[in-house]
């Protein structure tokens, strides 16, 4: 019985000695974000179709981190959501995107498009903000427009530039196909002698 005791005490002693367990991580309000170890907010999002995260980086502030998430999401969704899905700033503009560079998006030019849409959406969104609080256009909830004498200095409306801006190497390891977009129909298929 002596040894059942001091194996006892020494699992009490190990105990003692033990540092204390890690304390959970702060979490943040927004949907796709958290804080790293250092202090910085991360982001990231799932790629539909694919049990893939797309890392979208690292910002200052949590306000940043989530812009990004939300631009990366309507580069994959559009407007137009799943059931599960929703903007963390529905309130903030949308990312310019052209239709021709929407179908040739892969996962290298969303986070690029996320990371630049990110930094200069949090730039301008405090008097956004305070626009849509004193009854401004944007007060319906929709995406705002920019304001005035905007010349849409952000690049967002370069596209060639952004999907031609990812290298080889990123293409290769993390690109996709093109999104595509399925119609649900309720209507029934015809039969093969049917009209």
């Amino acid at each position: 019985m002596t040894t059942t005791s001091s194996s006892r005490s020494s699992q009490a002693a190990l105990a003692e000695t033990r540092p204390p367990q890690k304390q959970q991580q702060q979490s943040s309000e927004y949907t796709g974000v958290r804080l790293r170890q250092w202090g910085r907010w991360a982001a990231e999002v799932r790629v539909p179709g694919t049990r893939q995260k797309l890392w979208i980086g690292t910002f200052e502030t949590d306000r940043q981190a989530a812009l990004a998430y939300d631009a990366a999401v309507f580069c994959f969704y559009g407007v137009h959501l799943p059931r599960r899905r929703r903007f963390n700033c529905p309130a903030a503009p949308r990312p310019d995107i052209p239709a021709w560079v929407r179908v040739q998006l892969n996962v290298a030019s969303v986070k690029a498009i996320a990371e630049r849409h990110a930094r200069v959406v949090d730039a301008r969104l405090p008097p956004l903000v305070a626009a849509a609080g004193a009854g401004g256009p944007s007060a319906g909830g929709g995406a705002s427009a920019p304001p005035p004498g905007d010349d849409r200095t952000d690049g967002m409306d370069d596209g060639e530039a952004l999907v031609a801006g990812a290298s080889a190497a990123d293409e290769s390891l993390c690109s996709v196909p093109p999104l595509r977009r399925r119609r649900r129909t309720s209507a029934r298929r015809p039969e093969p002698g049917e009209s």
